[in-house]
């Protein structure tokens, strides 16, 4: 699915859009679960249908080497009951209108949400709006009938999986083609902030919404992160992904505070029963302000659940909100029963290709390291010479101190140790202001270490160098002369420039 795509995890608002039907009015519980389900637009000019993707049959047309798609729609199932016959016979009948008027058939793409295909009742996962065909009836008295020639009867029952395949025998085949004319909801986005105007009514309804799809995008973002840090995404980029665009291209983030605030009351909804040490921490404090006074910082809402956090210094506020991630990260698959407990599944675990294999790499919650910060690690180790040393008797990555804290790099010789933090070109700010400050505590637990295990009377230079890929900005540069922090820039590319060919 692309960014782009217009889905709905809503499916009330969903036929609000397409055929002006409230299907509240007969249940909540239908609006969720009566997909695939056929309707007229409120002019009576298109049929819209929901299809589930997992019940389309595609294949290949040995005539001209085309792939077809077809599916079966308006069949009955003698395993129905109640409300079940009932809306069997109202899709049927309104197909059939739909044929004898040669009113056009509209089929959007309905994806479940896993539930188990023994069961007849499924939940929608999503509608793609942008997944959208023309159905075209082919009947068997057709000079090219499809079903026999391309042995549809069966492929189409082998994806069925449900019980009440016996539908399959009264239902119409319709092929799905690229659709054209006036598409119902074409104009519609629900993501789109209410226009100017509309009702708080309908704004809450709309940042409710928003907020159901916010959630999950956080969740997996936190799940994509390495290195143990998480990169920060600012109102902008949640706009964005929401489709809240101006004229101009670019995001329209007023209003994300509020969306935000929703997920936070989601969040807050399905874990108030929780034990208090077990409820989740802040995830919505991930989204920052991308420039400005308050740049790399959450909006003031944090003060609702941070109480004092606007009478911190700039300084401690950054700190405050390194923790947080910290604990964010911490939390770790934790955040999935987050989501199952407000009714939104669970997120899929992220993937990137391992550029030595070709095969998926996992990440998990920050922990894995990334490619950038792994080979920025091993280049430093393997040249000592950067910090004047010759003659060493021990290079370690990932050396443990007595701390608790592991240097990326130590170098010792007889009369010098040197500890190494290296920060990629990943590194945000406040990922090089950590990185400050987290030399001067190595630098400090290294000269403890020296001062007890050294022999007496041996004269041992400690250092801690902050090897970073990108320069400083100039307020980290101030800070780091301050502290006393030596640092080192060795931009991309630096290492294999340096090795002989």
């Amino acid at each position: 699915m692309s960014a782009r795509e217009r889905v709905t995890r809503n499916t009330h608002e969903f036929w609000k859009a397409t055929c002006g039907i409230d299907t509240h009015a007969r249940g909540s519980g239908n609006a969720r679960n009566d997909t695939p389900w056929v309707a007229f637009t409120a002019d009576r000019k298109a049929l819209v249908c929901t299809v589930w993707e997992d019940q389309i049959a595609k294949v290949v047309d040995p005539t001209n080497n085309r792939t077809r798609s077809f599916v079966m729609l308006g069949g009955k199932s003698t395993r129905w009951k109640g409300g079940a016959v009932k809306r069997g016979r109202e899709a049927e009948a309104a197909i059939d209108e739909a044929l004898k008027l040669r009113v056009p058939v509209f089929g959007f793409r309905a994806v479940a949400s896993g539930d188990d295909p023994a069961h007849m009742t499924r939940h929608v996962k999503h509608i793609n709006l942008d997944h959208v065909s023309i159905l075209k009836p082919q009947f068997g008295r057709a000079a090219d009938d499809p079903r026999e020639r391309l042995g549809l009867e069966k492929k189409l029952r082998d994806l069925w999986k449900s019980p009440d395949v016996d539908a399959l025998n009264t239902a119409t085949l319709f092929e799905l083609v690229e659709a054209t004319g006036n598409v119902p909801g074409a104009d519609w986005n629900p993501l789109l902030a209410p226009a100017t105007g509309t009702d708080n009514a309908a704004e809450l309804r709309g940042n409710a919404l928003a907020a159901r799809i916010v959630l999950p995008y956080l969740v997996e973002h936190i799940r994509r992160q390495t290195d143990g840090i998480i990169v920060p995404l600012t109102y902008s980029d949640l706009a964005t992904m929401l489709g809240r665009i101006k004229a101009d291209g670019n995001a329209f983030a007023q209003g994300m505070g509020k969306v935000l605030g929703e997920v936070t009351r989601l969040v807050e909804a399905g874990t108030r029963d929780w034990p208090e040490e077990l409820r989740p921490p802040h995830i919505t404090s991930i989204v920052v302000a991308k420039s400005g006074a308050t740049a790399g910082l959450p909006s003031d809402g944090v003060k609702d659940y941070w109480p004092g956090f606007e009478a911190l210094t700039p300084a401690e506020k950054r700190a405050k909100v390194r923790d947080e991630f910290d604990r964010i990260l911490a939390y770790g698959d934790r955040w999935l029963q987050v989501l199952e407990s407000v009714g939104l599944g669970s997120a899929a675990t992220p993937a990137d290709p391992d550029s030595a294999n070709g095969k998926d790499k996992r990440y998990g919650w920050g922990g894995g390291e990334s490619e950038e910060h792994k080979q920025l690690r091993l280049n430093v180790l393997a040249r000592p010479e950067l910090f004047g040393l010759k003659n060493t008797l021990l290079a370690e990555t990932e050396y443990p101190l007595l701390s608790g804290d592991r240097l990326d790099v130590f170098f010792r010789t007889q009369a010098s140790w040197v500890g190494v933090e290296v920060k990629s070109i990943r590194s945000a700010d406040d990922d090089l202001e950590r990185g400050v400050y987290q030399c001067v505590k190595y630098l400090a637990v290294m000269r403890a270490q020296a001062f007890i295990h050294e022999p007496a009377g041996t004269e041992i230079q400690v250092r801690a160098v902050l090897v970073v890929q990108k320069q400083l900005p100039a307020a980290l540069e101030e800070l780091a002369t301050k502290l006393g922090v030596k640092w080192m820039v060795l931009p991309p590319g630096h290492f294999a420039q340096a090795t002989p060919a």
